[in-house]
């Protein structure tokens, strides 16, 4: 699976819904959330640019998010911030459990608490390690 850095940090956090973004999307939403929050060994990719959950979503057009609230070049600032946060680079691979470790240890992240858009509906703040 290869996702872009931001849903793999946001989606266990994210308490937000987007049923207007329809089923296939939601469907897609709650695999990621499954193998990303998940213990096993799933390889999971950090990837550059739309992922399989941006294929899904309304927003993306010709590979680009174009989301009111942040578009790709926006996407792309928040998801290399992340990578910097996190201490990996683009391509870098790692369980599903691994991932799950790195956030759990890292979170919240600075651009969590002071410069995501979409903070006031994600529960990072009141992780244990905040």
């Amino acid at each position: 699976m290869k996702l872009r850095p931001h849903h793999i940090l946001c989606v266990g956090f994210m308490t937000a819904e987007y049923p207007e973004r329809g089923e296939s999307f939601l469907r897609v939403e709650q695999r990621v959330k499954d193998v990303v929050w998940s213990d096993d060994e799933t390889p999971v990719e950090a990837a550059h640019g739309a992922d399989e959950l941006c294929h899904v979503c309304p927003h993306c057009r010709d590979d680009r998010c174009e989301h009111p609230q942040g578009k790709e070049e926006a996407a792309r600032k928040w998801d290399g911030i992340l990578l910097k946060e996190l201490g990996i680079s683009y391509g870098e691979k790692r369980t599903s459990k691994e991932w799950r470790l790195l956030i759990h240890e890292k979170a919240p992240l600075g651009f969590c608490q002071t410069r995501c858009p979409s903070r006031s509906g994600c529960t990072v703040s009141r992780h244990p390690s905040s």
